[in-house]
């Protein structure tokens, strides 16, 4: 585990100095500038209002456009934060850093960090995230009752004149406990790799080009208890790699888009070579190979776009038929408000939907679980509507429904948690403790309705998801969800909170209510408290883990230090 954590400490140290860019000074002449004033509002960086002196008394003024300078995706923002207003005083910079530290009871540790540039032509993030929970629910960490996380992740960007380039990478390892539920190993330890590198170009005419790759290993074993009779396959460990190259070309212009894009996948076991077993209508237990011809086909104006995308899909693990068809409409419609000037959207989407998943996002989705062989096609007739209705100007309403049926018998590959499920150690008596990964026909229709208001310093939600038929591994039949927080006008401090129930077959019917309260110490730092699930913490019941005979984390007191600057 120290191993591990060093190495994880290095990477990222590693990965900070990379991102740096190193800029040389050219001085020629002294130039007296005035300070500059930066305004930061949720990792959106804009100058100030004097940041930059006035040349129009000595340079013509220009019509030439204004450049906007492109800005990172996908910047998380700190939960149970209040929001800072009083950082328009600091002086520039492009580098931000933001980040929460905490423990709690039972033992609870949460480290996040993150290191970003969010605006200008060389964006980068950089994340640390450990999270760690042992001995929760009354029980014994020794025993298994422990789960721990670990992740580094890096993403860097390059803008161009025509392109953008961008680089990803993730390391993530997990360390889930077995709660004495296995005659064989004591724990699951599972650790992801994950690399992406790609380019997207577009010229002055509209022409497009895009290109690029992701690969990953995955690694995953059981600690073998002492005198443990195993499997001795994929149950005691699995290797796995897979690459998944693309490339696609097409032209935009006059509201239009045409694109054509080639992409490859390929799965293959690294362990030996009688790990994995053959998959039902699979050519191989070793490898799999897959590529995919897509045409995606869209046009758009202000307030409506058009798309249709069909693909051909081949490979040796499509199932029964030697080629796989799919297909998407799309609509997207918004229309102004009969109350405010916020946007009704409409979002429609229908056809046959088929992919193959990955081993890695499997096993890291589903605990408890493993898969016995590389996972074969699922496809699946499909429609889905979404709706957004804002109702005068503190209101917003969202609606949406989604039906899935399995097509061609390619059946989606899920964990089964019930007991009949449990995979049986081959070599000798007793049970793994680990549930099978199979693929399962499915007919799912579910909605979702969600209310919201906001009050300025006082926001309220209610949620309502609902599976009318098959239900997934790890959802419930009927979810309401309600939540309230009030906020300072002075952002200084703010509480929470929200209400959970779950309904349905083997649902759990103790509500989960949890609480927060967080107060600014600092413009750059402030303290929280979170109380999760408590009547199970104050009572020392547990709460099931996808209905398994596993229990989860929950029920927990957590007093965080966060900061940002």
């Amino acid at each position: 585990m120290k191993k591990i954590f060093l190495n994880t400490l290095l990477l990222f140290a590693a990965f900070t100095a990379f991102s740096q860019t190193n800029q040389g000074e050219i001085v020629e002449e002294e130039i007296e500038l005035p300070d500059v004033t930066t305004v930061v509002n949720g990792k959106t960086f804009t100058a100030g209002k004097d940041s930059v002196p006035d040349y129009t008394k000595i340079l013509p003024e220009s019509s030439a456009p204004q450049v906007q300078l492109p800005e990172m995706e996908g910047i998380k923002t700190q939960k149970n934060l209040p929001e800072n207003t009083n950082r328009a005083s600091e002086k520039s910079k492009d580098i931000y850093a933001e980040g929460e530290l905490g423990a709690g009871y039972p033992f609870y540790f949460k480290g996040d960090f993150s290191i970003y540039r969010a605006s200008g032509n060389s964006p980068f993030e950089i994340d640390f995230n450990h999270e760690s929970a042992e001995g929760f629910a009354g029980e014994k960490s020794k025993e298994g009752y422990f789960a721990r996380n670990t992740s580094v992740r890096g993403k860097k960007s390059f803008f161009g004149e025509y392109g953008k380039h961008s680089l990803e990478a993730e390391y993530k390892m997990s360390d889930d406990g077995l709660q004495l539920n296995s005659d064989a190993y004591s724990d699951m330890v599972k650790h992801t790799i994950w690399g992406k590198a790609g380019s997207d170009w577009e010229t002055d005419r509209g022409l497009l080009i895009s290109y690029g790759a992701d690969a990953a290993w995955f690694n995953r074993y059981g600690e073998v208890m002492k005198d443990s009779t195993t499997s001795g396959d994929y149950l005691d460990s699995t290797k796995i790699l897979d690459l998944n190259p693309y490339i696609g070309a097409g032209w935009k212009g006059y509201g239009f888009k045409a694109m054509f894009t080639t992409f490859y996948e390929f799965q293959a076991n690294l362990d030996k070579s009688d790990n994995l077993y053959k998959a039902e209508d699979s050519s191989s237990a070793e490898s799999s190979h897959r590529a995919k011809f897509d045409l995606d086909l869209s046009w758009q104006n202000d307030f409506l776009e058009l798309g249709a995308e069909g693909a051909l899909i081949v490979g040796s693990e499509i199932g029964s038929k030697d080629v796989v068809p799919a297909f998407t409409l799309k609509t997207d419609f918004k229309t102004e408000s009969f109350t405010d000037d916020r946007f009704i959207t409409i979002a429609l989407r229908g056809g046959l939907d088929s992919y193959q998943s990955k081993i890695r996002e499997l096993e890291n989705k589903y605990k408890f679980a493993a898969l016995p062989a590389i996972p074969t096609e699922t496809t699946d007739w499909f429609a889905k509507i979404d709706l957004t209705v804002p109702v005068l100007t503190s209101f917003e309403a969202k609606g949406g429904l989604e039906f899935r049926k399995t097509a061609f018998g390619n059946g989606i590959w899920t964990a089964n948690y019930s007991r009949s499920s449990l995979i049986s150690i081959l070599n000798g008596s007793g049970t793994s403790g680990i549930y099978a990964i199979r693929p399962e026909d499915r007919t799912e229709f579910d909605t979702y309705l969600g209310f919201y208001a906001d009050f300025s310093s006082l926001k309220a939600g209610a949620e309502w998801k609902s599976f009318w038929n098959d239900v997934p591994a790890l959802e419930d039949a009927q979810k309401i969800k309600l939540s309230l927080e009030y906020q300072t006008l002075d952002a200084k401090w703010n509480l929470g909170t929200s209400t959970a129930i779950a309904f349905g077959k083997n649902a759990d019917s103790c509500p989960d209510i949890s609480g927060w309260a967080g107060v600014r110490l600092a413009p750059a730092l402030s303290l929280a408290f979170e109380v999760n699930d408590v009547i199970k913490l104050f009572s020392g019941k547990s709460r099931d883990y996808a209905h398994s005979d596993y229990i989860s984390t929950s029920g927990n007191a957590v007093l965080l230090v966060k900061f940002q600057f």
